[in-house]
């Protein structure tokens, strides 16, 4: 299930628990009134927990693509805690907030991406009318084809590099070095880490097993290992402000309030701060990805209009000099 359909799924298993049934006619009431994906895995759910499973055996019995290991560490500390309906809530809320970082970033690039094309198809609009389709389709092919080859291979090369550890590595490491990208990139890697603890800890996992489990929500290579090596600290009793602290990927701010959270010792109060704030963070970040990313379509396309005016001149320049001979 992509996000969408997992925070519809979680916040109608919510509401079907909190209302009164219990979780076999819940999920029997999801697979015989959802969509096919949420239906598809509401059925394999049921036929589980009527076995006697619990409902976080069974999600862990399916595909990890179905149901991640931050999933499963949730719902298995709301059952643990008598707090299920709850804890699905949470889950909705988190699968709300990644699927709003998705849907802003796709509509701000429906913009940058009309202005590339219309860079390449408007200058070569008189040819159309002077020199015919075929004269066109040759002008604006090969820019066109271009863009297109290259972002086929970039996303090739994404997906094939996750069946290789060292190809994932250098490949996230040399997105953290791009200018400006780096950092935007670094702060919604954190942000998602953040959140996906913030949802475990105010479940009841306790911080390692929060820690752990949010570790594997970050897609950043670099930055899931930089957390994961932080556990044996965590184990030995060293504060989640203190391992975390100075890592170049975590917002200082942050930092601070969990360390005012942990001296006061009000640390969930500060995590749900710390969610409100993350959401205000994910929309200026989003914001400062999409005035990033026009500036960076503006230059490709005064590069592609000043080829055009060179090659134009240099080929006027040519006919002058044919034809002075």
């Amino acid at each position: 299930m992509n996000e969408n359909a997992k925070k519809t799924f979680y916040r109608q298993l919510s509401t079907l628990l909190a209302s009164g049934f219990n979780i076999s006619g819940a999920l029997y009431h999801l697979a015989e009134n959802s969509p096919t994906d949420i239906s598809r895995a509401a059925r394999n759910l049921h036929a589980g927990v009527v076995k006697g499973n619990t409902l976080a055996e069974q999600m862990s019995f399916l595909s990890p693509e179905v149901f991640t290991g931050f999933e499963t560490g949730v719902v298995e500390a709301g059952e643990n805690s008598g707090t299920l309906p709850e804890n699905l809530s949470g889950l909705a809320e988190y699968f709300e907030f990644i699927s709003h970082i998705k849907n802003e970033m796709r509509s701000g690039l429906i913009y940058p991406v009309i202005l590339l094309h219309s860079a390449i198809l408007i200058p070569a609009v008189p040819v159309l009318f002077l020199q015919g389709l075929a004269a066109f389709l040759i002008r604006v092919s090969p820019p066109i084809f271009l863009i297109y080859l290259l972002f086929f291979s970039t996303l090739f090369f994404f997906r094939y590099s996750k069946h290789s550890t060292v190809l994932t590595e250098n490949k996230d490491r040399i997105m953290m070095r791009i200018p400006i990208f780096g950092q935007l990139l670094m702060k919604i890697e954190s942000i998602r880490f953040l959140k996906s603890f913030v949802a475990l800890y105010t479940a009841g996992a306790g911080i390692v097993r929060s820690v752990e489990l949010a570790a594997g929500t970050v897609g950043n290579a670099i930055i899931k290992n930089d957390i994961k090596n932080l556990l044996p600290l965590l184990r030995k009793g060293r504060p989640l402000s203190e391992v975390l602290c100075g890592k170049t990927w975590f917002p200082v701010v942050v930092c601070d309030m969990l360390k005012t959270g942990e001296v006061s010792g009000t640390i969930e109060e500060t995590l749900k701060r710390v969610s409100v704030y993350l959401k205000e963070e994910v929309d200026v970040t989003i914001e400062q990805i999409l005035k990033v990313l026009p500036v960076v379509v503006y230059l490709l396309v005064a590069l592609y209009i000043g080829y055009i005016v060179i090659s134009f001149y240099t080929r006027y320049l040519g006919l002058i000099k044919d034809l002075s001979f």
